[in-house]
């Protein structure tokens, strides 16, 4: 099945006939069987829709799932525009009401900063040189029936620890 994207990174399942200016109309895409999706199976789904995200605003995708000893990067990408290697976290969630401010970007804590910053160390001792790396977040918001939001936060950390 394929998508089409507007302008602002939102993305439209070719199984629905109308733009939806929010996000992802999902109830023709993926039946209402979404709801009884496990963590890990709407993580998965959340990568597909970040995959197809990523490569329509021209990104190259080099890795998914890079793992190294301090743990996993979901994709490492190249940025042609940036002339820049990103690591990418995707985190997706389901909202449960349509009030329901939940922004899954916000779960990559310290913590989870502090462990990417070792994976590109990593990635960077097994494949140097690399010229300039960045950290992007990619947050996925599942609305049961409804949409799907998508939220690209460029360079969302630095490099220097916290």
């Amino acid at each position: 099945m394929g998508s089409t994207w507007n302008d602002h990174g939102l993305v439209q399942s070719s199984a629905a006939d109308a733009w939806q200016d929010e996000g992802v109309d999902i109830d023709d895409a993926y039946p209402s069987m979404i709801e009884s999706f496990t963590p890990h199976e709407l993580g998965a789904l959340g990568e597909t829709l970040a995959l197809a995200y990523l490569d329509h605003r021209g990104y190259e995708v080099l890795q998914h799932g890079y793992r190294c000893v301090e743990g996993e990067a979901d994709f490492v990408a190249y940025d042609h525009a940036a002339e820049m290697l990103v690591l990418v976290e995707v985190k997706s969630r389901r909202a449960r009401s349509d009030d329901d401010d939940l922004y899954p970007e916000e779960a990559v804590n310290a913590a989870k900063r502090n462990r990417y910053r070792r994976i590109a160390s990593c990635y960077l001792m097994d494949h140097f040189p690399v010229q300039a790396i960045r950290f992007d977040v990619i947050g996925i918001t599942f609305k049961q029936g409804q949409l799907a939001r998508i939220e690209h936060i460029h360079d969302a950390f630095e490099w220097g620890a916290e």
